[in-house]
């Protein structure tokens, strides 16, 4: 008599009465695919809220790229839902013996300075 085994799928559950091997986990390939997928999604969790915040970012400084304004407040912009948890790394540029520190998301450059401002660099088509 075999045992009884239930489909390791979180979201199935279903008891497999006919196996022919003993290392069966899933009653079909959607549920052994679904489980595999649930748990790339949560490996990846950190890296997947990263990249939407940065798109997030990425929206709202376009959009006050296309309408013209290239400097903004911190405080604004975070009303709107800018958040400085997701910048990409920095570069760091010297022009004339000044030191600027500057992000890129996509073809928006940008730089935080004076701790509470955003100065948006206009686009070269």
């Amino acid at each position: 008599m075999k045992t009884i085994k239930i489909c390791q799928n979180p979201d199935c559950g279903k008891i497999i009465n006919d196996y022919k091997s003993s290392k069966k986990k899933y009653c079909n390939d959607y549920c052994r695919n679904h489980s595999g997928h649930i748990r790339r999604k949560e490996e990846n969790k950190f890296f997947t809220t990263y990249f939407n915040g940065q798109k997030k970012n990425y929206e709202i400084l376009k959009l006050y790229n296309d309408c013209g304004i290239y400097e903004e407040s911190l405080i604004k912009l975070q009303k709107f839902g800018f958040d400085s948890k997701y910048l990409p790394e920095q570069r760091v540029f010297e022009d004339n013996g000044s030191t600027y520190v500057v992000y890129t998301i996509k073809d928006i450059t940008f730089s935080l300075y004076k701790s509470d401002n955003i100065k948006i660099f206009k686009n070269n088509p």
